[in-house]
């Protein structure tokens, strides 16, 4: 299992997408055959959250992924549910309230 790093995390102001390496990665050149050049050697981004009306806080999102989930194992949660109930289940309450839970 991979943990997240912050710093592979990317937002372009609508979608937090993770650009890091982890188990289930493939490479761009792999998943798309023509993309830009620049992209050879890299992994494709794994889709993590869209914040698509009011607040977006995708800082407390991260937080709250850091502390509680692998790459793998949030990835495999949204594929059970959602992203949004993902993290809800590890105490993020929305609008940035995330508080870390006690362990």
């Amino acid at each position: 299992m991979t943990a997240f790093v912050k710093e592979d995390f990317a937002w372009d102001g609508m979608y937090l997408m993770y650009r890091g390496r982890h188990s289930e990665s493939v490479n761009m050149e792999v998943a798309h055959p023509n993309c830009h050049p620049s992209w050879i050697g890299k992994p494709k981004p794994a889709f993590i959250a869209r914040f698509k009306y009011g607040s977006k806080p995708w800082k407390s999102w991260v937080n709250c992924l850091m502390d509680n989930y692998t790459v793998e194992g949030y990835l495999q949660a949204c594929q059970e549910s959602s992203p949004l109930e993902a993290v809800q289940a590890k105490g993020y309450k929305g609008r940035g309230r995330y508080k870390r839970m006690a362990a």
